[in-house]
């Protein structure tokens, strides 16, 4: 083979793309359009869906395709529309801001990741979304927020959502009163009077987006003296 072809090889074996990875017994995600994740009231199939659904099998078979969530510039009521097709919920909407939002997904997204996309930049927007049973989620302002009643969300601590999806922890201390944990996490908690602080039963109730007690529950393991061993209780 002369050297130039050996060039034109190798430059052709580096352009081409590496296949997305796959999870254990699932072969190579298949990339589909977003209307491949909408939700069909024709069927009898009437499961819906959350930012704090697990992966699973199916979810990571099937991912929403790198740009498919293509948004600039555009009316909130578009978004929520979007966001109503992928979870297969009702959105209830309560008077809203004007916002006006962008976004674009370079990485290819489950449903739940697309959903937790969304709950982050509508949150930036000034809107919460939070999920009411099974099949309604209601869009509130930010500061309508901290008096609806959230989803109880009984995850481990690192099966959080890192993203801007409003719920409710309730954490059972083990060698801290609930009172004394408070000002070491207060500066992590982003909606107004998130932490309420049980000291008779040694209980923290925390209230904000999951992202926030992530970080929360992070310095609550270092102060109980157990690493990532915390759960929802």
């Amino acid at each position: 083979m002369k050297p130039n072809l050996i060039g034109i090889v190798i430059l052709i074996c580096l352009a081409k793309p590496s296949p997305l990875p796959a999870a254990e017994g699932v072969g190579t995600p298949k990339l589909v359009p977003l209307e491949a994740f909408t939700v069909n009231p024709n069927t009898s199939d009437s499961r819906t869906f959350s930012s704090f659904d697990r992966p699973d099998a199916a979810a990571v078979a099937m991912m929403l395709d790198r740009g498919a969530l293509r948004f600039e510039d555009v009316e909130l009521s578009q978004v929520l529309d979007l966001y109503q097709k992928l979870s297969g919920r009702t959105v209830i909407r309560s008077p809203l801001p004007n916002a006006r939002i962008t976004i674009l997904n370079q990485t290819p997204l489950a449903r739940h990741e697309a959903l937790q996309a969304l709950d982050t930049i509508l949150a930036q927007n000034g809107v919460t979304m939070i999920l009411l049973g099974t099949k309604f989620v209601k869009a509130v302002p930010f500061g309508q927020a901290p008096t609806e009643p959230a989803p109880v969300i009984e995850l481990l601590a690192d099966q959080l959502p890192d993203s801007s999806s409003y719920m409710v922890y309730v954490v059972e201390l083990s060698s801290r009163k609930a009172g004394d944990i408070v000002p070491s996490i207060q500066p992590f908690a982003k909606m107004p009077n998130s932490i309420l602080a049980i000291d008779d039963g040694s209980l923290l109730i925390l209230r904000d987006y999951s992202s926030s007690i992530r970080r929360m529950l992070q310095i609550i393991d270092r102060l109980e003296g157990r690493a990532g061993a915390l759960r929802g209780k």
